[in-house]
């Protein structure tokens, strides 16, 4: 529930990564055609080539045509366009430089879809603005993802930081106590000293009075 919260706030924090769709000219296998275009800001075409089609897979089978450098599915419906009756779909994805561009490109199997044909066309424009949509999902997603990751290493980074602090504290524990023992050590060996004062005088006096008595027997 949270990552879905925190996506709906990206979404409108961020708002559409992409650009606004037009009818353009396009040359694809069938020639110069009237299209819906597009772009998708920062991301690789091999990546929306992907979603391209996981998200037309509910209408049918994406192929590709190397040559043209385009992606087709023949004989699909898409109600939206055209209810009823199958059409071709072609999707030109194509890498900029700073993101990919899009054009869809709608068979009736009379004409191609274009701003003439105002149902057909409102159809084919809400399912590119899906799509873009989708895209747009598909990368805030990768950032709340990415984000997320981020956040955890902090989290494990301030774990481990707490970990060390504590070990740091009972060091610092030890220290003391170490220290505490060593000034004990020090008064109990300062007292030695002194006793050790008081008998080397005693041994003093002791070697000296022998040393009285060899010299009285000298004589």
């Amino acid at each position: 529930m949270k990552k879905i919260y925190t996506l709906l706030v990206a979404l409108l924090v961020v708002g559409q990564s992409f650009g606004q769709i037009k009818e353009k000219q396009v040359n694809i296998s069938l020639g110069v055609q009237p299209c819906l275009s597009s772009s998708i800001d920062d991301i690789k075409s091999k990546t929306v080539v992907k979603l391209w089609k996981k998200f037309f897979k509910p209408y049918g089978k994406v192929k590709r045509n190397r040559k043209a450098k385009e992606y087709y599915s023949t004989g699909v419906k898409v109600n939206r366009i055209k209810t009823g009756d199958p059409v071709d779909v072609y999707m030109k994805i194509v890498e900029a430089a700073d993101g990919v561009n899009l054009d869809l490109c709608i068979d009736l199997g009379t004409a191609f879809v274009s701003k003439d044909m105002q149902d057909e066309y409102a159809g084919a424009e809400n399912l590119m603005k899906e799509f873009l949509v989708y895209v747009d999902k598909y990368k805030l997603e990768e950032k709340l993802e990415e984000e997320e990751d981020k956040l955890k290493d902090l989290e494990s980074d301030l774990k481990s930081k707490r970990k060390k602090n504590k070990k740091l504290h009972s060091s610092i524990e030890k220290y003391k106590q170490k220290i505490i023992e060593a000034e004990q050590d020090i008064e109990k060996n300062l007292q030695e000293q002194e006793d050790l004062k008081k008998t080397i005088e005693l041994q003093n006096e002791k070697v000296k009075q022998v040393q009285k008595d060899i010299d009285n027997l000298k004589k």
